[in-house]
C-alpha cells in the first residue's frame, strides 16, 4: 500500500477523533487522583471506571459478561483531568487503522486525540483514560465533557472492506452496560450515539456496517435494572385454588417483559413475583417460597424484552377461609414492575371426616 494512502488513513483517524479546539488546557490537573486512585476499582457486578492490568490473552466469553479492560494509560497530554459536566452519553467510533496503530496515536503527545476505550477485533478491551477524566474523542468539547468514548478496531489499512466481529459487538455492549450502570445512563439511542451523530462534526463512524438494532438488542441483555428499564404486563395465570385444610396447590403467573432490560435468572437482573410492599403476613400460606414476601423467581434462564416469564409457586391451606393474595413483579435492587392488580384467591375447606361440623 502506498505511503500516500497510509497518510490519508492516518489523517482520517486524527480528523475523526480530534476536537477542533482540542480539550481544555491539558495542564489543568483538576481531579488528578481520579485516574490513579486504587479506590476507584469497584466490584464484579459494576466494574470500576478504571481498569486493572490483565493478560493480553483472551478467551471467548459467554455473553452477557462483566468486561475486564486492560489498563493501558496514555501518558501524553491529550486528555483533561476531571470533567466539566456529568457523564450522559456513550459515543461509538471506529479506529480506521489497526488496534496497535490506534494505541500509538493515542499515546503520541502531538496527536491531541484520545479515547477512554479501544476494542480490538477479538473483543479485548484497552482503557487509556479513566472515566472520571475527559478524553478528546468527540470533536466537540461539550460532548467530550459529558461522554465516554469507545473506539472499535476497524482496520482500513489492511482490509479493503473490514467488518465488525461478533466479539466486538459483545465486548462493546458489555462495556456500554457497565458504563451505564456507573453513571446512570439510559441505554437508548438518545444516549448511546455514533460519532457521526455529534453536532457539527461531519463524521462517518461507526459507519454503514455497524448494526445499531443488533447492538442495542445486546445491551438490553445486560442493561442495569432501574425504574426506567424494568416494566411488565400481565399475560395469564392459572385458576384460583380450592383446597382442603393442610393440602397444597400450585399457581402459575405469566408476565411479559415490556421494559428495556432482560430478566436473567440467578443474576442482579432476575425477575421475581412478590407480595406488594414486602408484606410478610401472607407467609402462613407459603409452601416453599424463596422468602416470606417473594413467592417465586422466573422459570426461564433469560427473558429478553418482549419475551414472557413464568412464575410458579405453591400455596398451602393453612387454615379454613378464603384468602386473596396480591402479587407484583419486581427486580430486587432494581425496581418494582407495574402494579396492575394481579392476585390469586385460595379457598381452604375444612376436610370432611368424623369430626366434620357443617
Amino acid at each position: 500500500m502506498g505511503l500516500g494512502l497510509r497518510a490519508i488513513l492516518l489523517g482520517s483517524l486524527l480528523a475523526a477523533l480530534a476536537s477542533p479546539v482540542g480539550g481544555r488546557a491539558s495542564l489543568d490537573h483538576r481531579g488528578l487522583g481520579s485516574r490513579d486512585d486504587p479506590s476507584a476499582v469497584a466490584g464484579l457486578e459494576i466494574p470500576s471506571g478504571r481498569a486493572e492490568p490483565v493478560s493480553r490473552a483472551i478467551e471467548r466469553q459467554i455473553f452477557p459478561y462483566t468486561p475486564r479492560p486492560e489498563w493501558m494509560p496514555t501518558r501524553a497530554h491529550n486528555f483533561d483531568y476531571g470533567r466539566d459536566g456529568p457523564v450522559q452519553y456513550i459515543v461509538i467510533h471506529y479506529t480506521a487503522v489497526s488496534y496497535e496503530r490506534t494505541l500509538q496515536i493515542f499515546r503520541d503527545p502531538f496527536s491531541r486525540v484520545s479515547s477512554h476505550y479501544v476494542v480490538r477485533q477479538d473483543g479485548h478491551i484497552a482503557q487509556l483514560v479513566g472515566e472520571a477524566d475527559t478524553a478528546w474523542h468527540a470533536g466537540h468539547e461539550w460532548y467530550n465533557d459529558r461522554s465516554v468514548g469507545i473506539e472499535i478496531e476497524l482496520d482500513h489499512e489492511r482490509l479493503r472492506d473490514p467488518r465488525y466481529s461478533v466479539q466486538q459487538y459483545e465486548a462493546t455492549a458489555a462495556l456500554a452496560c457497565a458504563i451505564a450502570a456507573r453513571h446512570g445512563i439510559s441505554l437508548d439511542r438518545d444516549h448511546v450515539v455514533g460519532h457521526n451523530e455529534i453536532p457539527f462534526t461531519k463524521k462517518l463512524d461507526p459507519g454503514p456496517h455497524w448494526g445499531w438494532p443488533h447492538f442495542m438488542w445486546l445491551t438490553s441483555l445486560c442493561a442495569p435494572a432501574t425504574a426506567a428499564t424494568v416494566h411488565a404486563s400481565w399475560v395469564s395465570q392459572t385458576a384460583d385454588l380450592e383446597l382442603d385444610e393442610g393440602a397444597s396447590g400450585d399457581v402459575s403467573v405469566v408476565l411479559r417483559n415490556t421494559g428495556a432490560t432482560a430478566w436473567r435468572k440467578g443474576t442482579a437482573q432476575e425477575a421475581r413475583l412478590a407480595i406488594p410492599d414486602n408484606d410478610p403476613s401472607y407467609a402462613l400460606l407459603a409452601d416453599g417460597w424463596p422468602t416470606a414476601d417473594r413467592v417465586a423467581v422466573q422459570r426461564e434462564d433469560l427473558v429478553a424484552p418482549g419475551g414472557t416469564a413464568t412464575f410458579t409457586f405453591s400455596l398451602k391451606g393453612a387454615r379454613p377461609g378464603t384468602f386473596v393474595v396480591p402479587l407484583r413483579g419486581v427486580v430486587d435492587g432494581g425496581a418494582w414492575m407495574e402494579h396492575v392488580g394481579i392476585h390469586t384467591t385460595i379457598t381452604v375447606r375444612t376436610p370432611r371426616g368424623d369430626d366434620f361440623t357443617p
